[in-house]
C-alpha cells in the first residue's frame, strides 16, 4: 500500500492549534507511562509553549497531507558549545520532540521530518543529530534505531528517599 503524499514544511503561527494536538498526544503517552513526572496535556499551556517556540530561534517543521492535515511535527535547535577542559567544541540538532498523529503512524511522516531535519543539520554544520527517549517508549526507540540512531550516554535515576 502506498503512502499518501506528504510534505514536510517550517510551522507558522497559522499551525498552532494542529501543533498543539500533536503534541498533546505525546504529552498524553508520556503522562501514562511517568505520571509522577509528567502532566496530563493541557491545551492551553502547549499552545503557549509552541507559541513561543515558533517566535523563538527553534525549528518546528510539520508534516501534512495534501488536504493540508497536520501528520506530525518536530521541534529542533542548533546547539554549540565551545571547547572546555573535559570536551572538545562541537555542534548539534537537537530535537527534542517529535510527534506523529496515531492515524498517520508507519506511514512515513517520522521519516521524512527527520529526514528533514538532518538537511537542516547539515547546513547548520552540525556533527550530529541527537535526541533523548523516555525507557518506556520501546515504539520510539525502534523507530530511533530504524533512523541510524544508537544509544550514546544512558541515564540512572532512583527516588531519592531509596535505601542505600
Amino acid at each position: 500500500m502506498d503512502s499518501p503524499a506528504i510534505r514536510v514544511r517550517d510551522a507558522t503561527s497559522d499551525d498552532v492549534e494542529a501543533l498543539t494536538g500533536l503534541a498533546a498526544q505525546v504529552q498524553t503517552l508520556h503522562a501514562e507511562g511517568r505520571p509522577d513526572l509528567f502532566r496530563p496535556a493541557d491545551g492551553d499551556a502547549l499552545r503557549e509553549f509552541l507559541t513561543a517556540r515558533l517566535a523563538d530561534h527553534f525549528i518546528v517543521l510539520i508534516a501534512e497531507d495534501l488536504d493540508s492535515h497536520a501528520l506530525g511535527y518536530l521541534l529542533a535547535e542548533v546547539t554549540s558549545r565551545p571547547e572546555s577542559p573535559f570536551q572538545l567544541a562541537h555542534t548539534a540538532m537537537y530535537v527534542h520532540h517529535i510527534a506523529v498523529d496515531a492515524g498517520a503512524r508507519r506511514q512515513r511522516v517520522g521519516e521524512l521530518l527527520m529526514d528533514e531535519i538532518a538537511e537542516r543539520a547539515r547546513q547548520a554544520s552540525a556533527s550530529t543529530i541527537r535526541l533523548d527517549s523516555w525507557s518506556f517508549n520501546t515504539d520510539a526507540h525502534r523507530f530511533f534505531e530504524a533512523q541510524g540512531f544508537a544509544a550514546s550516554r544512558v541515564i540512572f535515576e532512583r527516588p531519592a528517599d531509596a535505601a542505600e
